[in-house]
């Protein structure tokens, strides 16, 4: 262990990392010491700045680099995120700081774009109307915010390289999406995030948009409470809530401010200091060119795993496999855990160019330190998505099927099943039936025959 991994090593076990679970130690050695700076400094929750750089790095990279998983199974690395929160728990300065770098490129392409434009229009002005040999400047944009699906497209069509949809109230876009029966923008979002191609067309235009390759980040946060109007059975039956990377702190503590003034002033010139390592890491990252077709499309660099890599990918994917031949009623196979592979293989893509970008690995193939990086924060990331699913589930659960789960041992026989529900006036018949649907619900597990573990 090098001086810097321990300081590290030291600085998370101050800052409570081991207790909370967040694997910072994946990351790449100076991306860890930034994350720390910034977390000291601007006094952000670790784990709101750490997802939302994941996310920023992600789009940076963008179409410039796919990952090979197998065969001719290829993925950009986009993600799709939520982070969680009660309000005032400061979800979003971090995912603000995160993605600053961004913004300020978006900023530099409106100021090239108004430039361009206003010497195509002196040329035309200047041409007396005919047609000159010029294209018309097209102003290309990173982040979206505000949209409907047409735009969306148009917008991703004119930046081949991939967008992100930030937004720091998401459930007000989710719930967008409904508004409007035939709105197709869920199903835009589903075939891009399978990375098949998107096309639209429009009544305006005979010409459809067509996108190759589809690359369309998603990232906003929520307060704890609104989180459940996600989960709606179109949601959780099209496979959305499958794709998403959930992040419900295990710190939920609302964060003080500091009452030193010595802290609050410290250091512009340090905490500038420390935006620009940041910012020169996300700058390296959209500096990556990809390659073009003769017809302008997007040829983005595959990254294929090292043998190495791969084994421990396949080893990690194949337990799963494992894990779902075992079950018998198929009803109760987690398809989420099924298609967890699509955003393994995408975060091992992120950590790869992350540890490129900061100096310390190559980006000649995937490594199987950076596989191992993204099983690691796909595992912490599933924890946060079982403790939303288990809030969800017990505030919507009726008051008489918590006073049962509240009677029950954490494993527990039919039997006591029976019993408990004798307690609160439920009979035999409705108790087993009961079971069988909390199983399916997967608020419980059958362990054995007649044996029942609860989950939440």
């Amino acid at each position: 262990m090098n001086v810097q991994e321990l300081t590290n090593k030291v600085r998370m076990e101050a800052e409570d990392v081991k207790r909370i679970g967040l694997p910072l130690y994946a990351f790449p050695q100076k991306l860890q010491d930034i994350i720390f700076e910034v977390s000291r400094i601007e006094q952000f929750d670790l784990e709101y700045l750490t997802l939302s750089m994941l996310s920023a790095a992600a789009t940076a990279i963008g179409n410039s680099c796919h990952i090979r998983i197998r065969g001719s199974w290829k993925s950009c690395p986009a993600l799709y995120v939520i982070l969680i929160g009660k309000p005032g728990q400061g979800k979003t300065p971090p995912l603000d700081y995160a993605f600053r770098p961004l913004q300020e490129h978006d900023f530099l392409l409106v100021s090239k774009f108004i430039e361009e434009n206003k010497r195509y229009a002196e040329l035309n002005a200047g041409n007396k109307g005919n047609a000159i040999d010029t294209d018309k400047p097209v102003l290309v944009q990173t982040i979206l915010s505000d949209l409907t699906q047409e735009a969306m497209m148009r917008i991703h069509n004119d930046n081949q390289r991939g967008i992100v949809i930030l937004v720091d109230e998401i459930m007000g876009f989710f719930n967008s999406i409904y508004r409007y029966n035939d709105s197709p923008l869920l199903t835009q979002l589903l075939t891009a995030y399978s990375g098949k191609p998107l096309k639209v067309s429009r009544c305006n235009n005979p010409v459809p948009i067509i996108i190759p390759h589809p690359c369309i980040n998603i990232i906003g946060t929520t307060q704890t409470q609104r989180i459940g109007e996600l989960f709606t059975k179109e949601n959780v039956s099209s496979g959305l809530i499958d794709r998403i990377l959930f992040l419900h702190p295990k710190n939920r503590d609302i964060p003080k401010m500091e009452e030193n003034p010595d802290v609050g002033s410290q250091g512009n010139d340090k905490a500038e200091s420390v935006y620009r390592k940041w910012k020169a890491i996300i700058d390296k990252l959209l500096s990556l060119e990809p390659d073009y077709d003769e017809k302008g499309v997007i040829m983005p660099k595959v990254l294929d795993m090292n043998e190495n890599a791969y084994k421990c990918f396949a080893k990690w994917k194949n337990a799963l496999i494992e894990n779902a031949n075992s079950i018998e009623d198929e009803r109760l196979i987690d398809s989420r855990m099924m298609k967890a592979d699509s955003n393994v293989a995408r975060l091992a893509l992120v950590f790869q160019l992350l540890g490129w970008a900061c100096d310390e690995i190559h980006m000649q193939h995937i490594d199987v330190r950076s596989v191992q990086a993204a099983i690691r924060m796909y595992d912490y990331l599933e924890l946060s998505y079982q403790s939303i699913k288990s809030h969800i589930q017990t505030d919507s659960m009726p008051p008489l099927k918590k006073a049962f789960l509240d009677l029950v041992h954490p494993d527990f026989t039919t039997a006591d099943a029976i019993k408990a529900g004798a307690e609160i006036g439920i009979c035999e018949s409705t108790v087993k039936k009961d079971l069988a649907k909390m199983c399916e619900e997967q608020i419980l597990q059958k362990t054995a025959h007649g044996v029942y573990k609860k989950l939440l």
